[in-house]
């Protein structure tokens, strides 16, 4: 039986966390909250990797196993974010999380650790766009739960069932649909039924006129988003504000600043101030210019202004493969030379080479205290596929301004 309660029942941890794993040329991010609540953007979760003993790679599943709650049986995550449907962000989504009516997760599916998602948030294009294989189980999952909620069925609402959409593409499907739906410039402060003082999401893009074209692409349509960690005894300030973007390109964030702007809220919400910048598309040329680089070389505009509204002792994080002088893209090395330009070089971390010392890539973790996001240490010795680095802190970095030691 699912329990009504189980949201109730959580341990509570040190600090809020965010987690960048190691999955080269892809996205899996963790945010865990201080009471426990879980996000997971995107997942890039290879088969091969599970159980691994191949030192180069870091066994993803695993440290989720590790990181995530449990009600009674039931391995959860509060909030699956997928930021749009190509491989390298759903890879694993079909044989990882539980697909289905919750009320049916059984013994074999908490023998194979399945992850039940309590609620499931996407775009409109999720629906449209994707063609491999774990893109369609997501979409079936999606449109599951989207007929629960056409239909209003008693359990649309229970753990399992709950969805959330961002952004409006004007679709007949959705148009009438009694459920939750963001769209760009809100503040969501409501997460899987329970209202945060101590955290908040900006939604920043896509917006209805990128996602209405007929030619609406997933990369320029992903979900752009900054998390938001509240200071507790001044909810004015933020103690850590980390942008996500999926793959966005150079023309999502000229539009993302444009309006962002235009409505104020680079101003009044710091909504395009940033700690933590995951490089949209793994390092790519793209978010600076159109591809090939050879022919654009020059940064435009926008994407350099973006990059200006970093705060003190901010860091860029590429989640990528090692980044390499060729003409790769991603990752793209005058990319990389870009953010260097802007955070300087030991603030710009990889996450294949991240404390690898001759050892499996860890995941990249910033925990986050009242004086802002800290790096945490590697652990001397740690093991291959050892899940959760070490606690040590070497750099804290104050949201304000300040350096702490």
């Amino acid at each position: 039986m699912v329990s009504l309660l189980y949201q109730e029942v959580r341990c509570a941890v040190a600090n809020s966390s965010i987690k960048y794993y190691p999955v080269r040329n892809g996205d899996t991010g963790l945010i865990t909250l201080l009471d426990g609540t879980t996000f997971i953007i995107d997942c890039n979760i290879c088969e091969s990797s599970k159980g691994t003993s191949d030192p180069t790679m870091f066994d993803v599943k695993a440290d989720l196993v590790k990181s995530l709650k449990k009600d009674g049986k039931i391995l959860f995550t509060d909030i699956f974010i997928l930021t749009h449907g190509d491989e390298d962000h759903c890879l694993g989504f079909e044989n990882n999380f539980y697909l289905g009516d919750p009320k049916n997760y059984g013994d074999t599916d908490a023998r194979n650790e399945k992850i039940r998602v309590d609620v499931l948030w996407f775009s409109p294009l999720a629906l449209e766009k994707g063609t491999n294989d774990d893109a369609k189980a997501f979409r079936r999952e999606a449109k599951r739960r989207i007929k629960l909620h056409n239909d209003n069925h008693p359990d649309k609402d229970i753990a399992g069932n709950r969805i959330v959409i961002i952004g409006d593409n004007g679709s007949e499907e959705l148009s009438t649909l009694n459920t939750v739906r963001y769209v760009p410039g809100q503040v969501i402060t409501r997460f899987n039924n329970k209202t945060r003082t101590d955290f908040s999401i900006f939604i920043h893009s896509p917006y209805k006129k990128q996602l209405m074209q007929n030619d609406a692409e997933k990369n320029h349509c992903s979900i752009v988003f900054q998390a938001r960690f509240i200071h507790p005894l001044d909810r004015s300030k933020f103690t850590c504000l980390a942008m996500f973007g999926g793959d966005a390109d150079h023309y999502a964030f000229k539009n993302i600043l444009e309006q962002t702007k235009k409505h104020g809220n680079d101003a009044k919400e710091q909504a395009l101030s940033w700690d933590l910048f995951l490089s949209p598309h793994h390092c790519s040329w793209t978010f600076f210019n159109d591809t090939p680089q050879g022919e654009n070389p020059k940064p435009v505009a926008s994407s350099i202004s973006i990059l200006s509204y970093a705060r003190t002792g901010a860091r860029v994080i590429a989640s990528s493969k090692t980044i390499k002088n060729n003409d790769d893209n991603p990752p793209h090395y005058q990319a990389k030379q870009q953010y260097v330009n802007k955070v300087g070089e030991a603030n710009f971390l990889n996450t294949e080479v991240y404390d690898v010392k001759g050892k499996t890539p860890q995941p990249i973790i910033f925990e986050v205290s009242n004086q802002g996001p800290m790096k945490p240490k590697v652990a001397e010795g740690s093991n291959r596929n050892a899940g959760m680095a070490g606690t040590s802190v070497i750099n804290s970095v104050s949201s304000y301004g300040s350096k702490v030691i």
